[in-house]
This record gives C-alpha cells, sequence and structure tokens, in this order.
C-alpha cells in the first residue's frame, strides 16, 4: 500500500468559506404573518396545589421508627392515601424482625 500527499487542492471556498457562499446565494423568503385573532392557548399542563379537602399529618410507625406522611379524609378520618404504603412498612418490619433473629442465632458471621 502506498501513501502519497495530496498535490492540488480543488479551488474555491472551503470549509465553513463553502457553507456561506452558498447560503448567500439562496433566497430567503418572508415567514407569513402570525393571525392576530386567535385565541390564547391554555397551558398544557394544569397544576392544582389547592386544598383537596383532605388533613395531612405525619406519625412514626411504632414496629419499624419510619416517619409516614398520610392524608385523612376530614369527615370519616379515614386514611385516604400514605407514604410509605402499609405493604411497604409491613415489609420492612418482617426484614427487619427476620434480621434481627438471624443475627441473635450466631451460627454464621457475616463480617469479615
Amino acid at each position: 500500500m502506498e501513501i502519497r500527499p495530496l498535490t492540488t487542492t480543488p479551488s474555491g471556498p472551503q470549509g465553513l468559506d463553502a457553507l456561506g457562499a452558498t447560503a448567500a446565494a439562496a433566497v430567503t423568503q418572508k415567514a407569513p404573518e402570525p393571525e392576530t385573532n386567535t385565541a390564547p392557548l391554555e397551558p398544557a399542563v394544569k397544576l392544582d396545589i389547592g386544598t383537596n379537602g383532605g388533613k395531612a399529618r405525619y406519625i412514626q410507625d411504632p414496629d419499624t421508627s419510619t416517619i409516614v406522611f398520610q392524608v385523612l379524609d376530614p369527615s370519616s378520618g379515614t386514611v385516604i392515601d400514605q407514604l410509605p404504603s402499609e405493604t411497604a412498612l409491613r415489609n420492612r418490619a418482617y426484614d427487619s424482625a427476620h434480621g434481627t433473629r438471624n443475627s441473635q442465632s450466631g451460627s454464621v458471621s457475616r463480617v469479615a
């Protein structure tokens, strides 16, 4: 395989100069004027941060000692929503009880 240098360069503008030369020759068209009698558009996303009629509270779960956020129905006092969920709290309580029982048996040390 033979590598030879280029002996001639093509005539005319090169690189960005060529881009500018071709763009200058293009015919520009004026954009059509928008109609002014159209109604304003509504926002794409609506966010309501007002009260939803519920009361909110923070409690501490006795089994996991986790802080829980709850939304309550003001008329009945029942929990509408909570974070973390009851399932997640049960799983944490099970995991901590299961982990405590295994560490008390002492048959295998996990620390090297």
